[in-house]
């Protein structure tokens, strides 16, 4: 009886040595490299209507409360909304009365409506600029999509 369990034993382990082990997978052919872009693509712009908030200058306080934010923070948007409701828009309906159109141009609403009347426009952020729309007349803040 021992040696039958001796021979089964050996001749399980010789078996299972005996299995043939499957080839490794071919390799399949290395796939083309893309071409790592050189530049960034620039960020997508959208253009906003100047308006109170769109300024520099107060984006800092946005989220916070309390008793001397909320004043400060409505005192920031009191300045803005001065500037582009209570000063430029009036200006521009001036122009238009007396010209027959808006200015046809950004260059040109800078050079007679800001520069000659000497508007100070709030200053934007990083990767903003003002953008004046002859079409609408209105004044426009382009800047990355958000």
């Amino acid at each position: 009886m021992r040696y039958q369990a001796f021979t089964s034993v050996l001749l399980v382990t010789l078996l299972a040595g005996c299995v043939p082990t499957p080839p490794p997978p071919a390799k399949s052919p290395a796939p083309p490299e893309t071409p790592a872009p050189t530049a960034e693509a620039p960020p997508v712009m959208e253009r906003v209507e100047a308006k109170a908030g769109v300024g520099k200058k107060g984006q800092s306080l946005e989220g916070e409360t309390g008793m001397v934010v909320e004043p400060v923070k409505q005192l920031i948007k009191f300045e803005q909304k001065a500037v582009f409701d209570l000063t430029i828009k009036p200006t521009l309906e001036a122009y238009k009365a007396l010209n027959g159109s808006y200015p046809k141009s950004h260059e040109e609403f800078m050079e007679k409506i800001i520069t000659a009347n000497s508007i100070k426009l709030p200053e934007l952020p990083a990767g903003q600029q003002y953008v004046f729309d002859p079409e609408t007349g209105l004044l426009m803040v382009e800047r990355p999509q958000k």
